[in-house]
């Protein structure tokens, strides 16, 4: 039985996307999930109104896509 642990222990490199209220999106790309949520809690996301999520599936390898296209 595998034991259920949160994200934040789980050590694989994710691409997350920071949205500002003003419109402006910030990718961060290749960062650990504890990593990313130090960043974030850092830059005061409730009292400058930041909302973070997970980018997965398609939108994530469109992103792949498109930083191989540019090499």
């Amino acid at each position: 039985m595998k034991e259920s642990r949160p994200k934040s222990w789980d050590k694989t490199k994710r691409v997350y996307e920071i949205s500002y209220p003003d419109g402006k999106k910030e990718i961060w790309k290749d960062v650990t999930a504890r990593d990313c949520l130090t960043k974030y809690e850092g830059m005061d996301p409730y009292g400058n109104g930041l909302k973070l999520r997970e980018i997965v599936g398609k939108e994530l390898q469109l992103i792949k896509v498109m930083d191989s296209g540019k090499k």
